[in-house]
């Protein structure tokens, strides 16, 4: 199963895993290993890239002994290097090593609860959903220990363990959780955790057809992706998306036109005006013109939406096909109705292609 990969946590710098006592040549050999093994990556040279994390690992154990904090540091990123191949046994592997040195210093506790996390999202990647809840599980009970100072970790962990409980269709247990981190966070809190909890209780409500708590949620992530400037990410745009559909659903065409008209707009600023993303909002804004009557503003959005999409899609795809069909229907309300039979003709023909 490939689920949609969990964000793995930025883990350890090496002074906080080490309490600071690390000294700074040690800390200035790693950050060159890890840089030197990164650029490796980026070359596409993958097994440099392992040697030279194996070969710090290698002379870290010898110098450092095997139990250092500081080879768990170069073992979970180890893990995250072979995570990042695919190499889940590889990965399983390292992170497990690192757990295993964590574990046996009771002041690691929340290095720790980390690596579980991130071994969690390794499970979670492979579809090993029990394990992935029974590793989140296990690490809540650190950051719901360690109080005030993990905040923003037991929220994320929260998160996460929503989302393996949402991949199994266990909504209600995934609804609790979302709650949780958002009491966490706090009733106004403007952080990402609140964001992140805020969209997925919206996706819950949504699927269930709960409107006005949908909308309300999206409206929370929103606002807040907005005030972090953050309205461009694919979680940022489907939250604008399906909030602006179910204000167009049920009938706040101002609201929803405010929406799509600013989602357009920063869209073109980022992917430029020949992107099917674009072609999207210019469809989702045209059809609110559409619903208020607004014809003449309503007509160039679709061309425009038409042409992007006879650019970039095959001639007999099904969307063309719709988008012909409704621009058409809209030409008519203008009373083009050369042009709409015109498109209308153009939608068959991909109609009678697809049988």
């Amino acid at each position: 199963m490939n689920s949609t990969k969990v964000s793995l946590v930025a883990i350890f710098a090496t002074l906080i895993l080490l309490g600071g006592r690390s000294t700074p040549a040690q800390t200035l050999d790693w950050s060159a290993t890890k840089a030197a093994a990164a650029a490796a990556s980026q070359r596409g040279e993958y097994a440099l890239a392992e040697t030279i994390y194996k070969q710090a690992i290698e002379a870290q154990r010898n110098t450092l002994g095997a139990d250092s904090p500081a080879v768990a540091v170069s073992l979970n990123n180890l893990a995250v290097f072979y995570q990042d191949q695919s190499k889940y046994p590889e990965a399983e592997q390292a992170y497990q090593q690192a757990l295993a040195i964590l574990q046996k210093d009771g002041s690691r506790q929340v290095a720790a609860a980390l690596t579980m996390n991130n071994l969690a999202a390794l499970y979670h990647d492979q579809g090993m959903e029990d394990q992935a809840a029974a590793q989140y599980t296990a690490s809540l009970k650190i950051f719901e220990a360690a109080g005030d100072s993990q905040l923003a970790n037991h929220a994320n962990t929260l998160i996460d363990l929503a989302g393996v409980y949402h991949s199994q269709a266990l909504d209600a247990k995934a609804e609790l959780l979302y709650q949780q981190a958002l009491t966490i966070s706090g009733a106004n809190a403007n952080t990402p955790e609140a964001a992140t909890a805020s969209f997925h209780l919206g996706e819950i409500y949504h699927s269930r057809s709960s409107n006005d708590e949908a909308a309300a949620m999206y409206a929370r992530a929103v606002t807040i992706w907005a005030n972090n400037s953050q309205l461009d990410t694919p979680q940022a745009i489907a939250a604008q998306t399906t909030l602006g559909e179910i204000y167009r659903a049920t009938g706040k065409y101002s609201d929803a036109e405010a929406l799509f008209s600013n989602l357009l707009q920063a869209q073109e600023h980022k992917l430029g005006t020949d992107n099917l993303e674009v072609a999207v909002s210019l469809n989702n804004l045209a059809l609110i013109y559409y619903c208020e009557g607004k014809y003449e503003a309503a007509e160039p959005l679709y061309g425009q939406a038409l042409e992007i999409r006879q650019k970039h899609l095959a001639v007999n795809d099904p969307l063309l096909q719709q988008t012909m069909e409704v621009y058409a229907a809209l030409l008519r309300q203008l009373g083009r109705k050369s042009d709409a039979r015109k498109l209308e003709a153009m939608a068959l023909n991909i109609n009678a292609d697809n049988l």
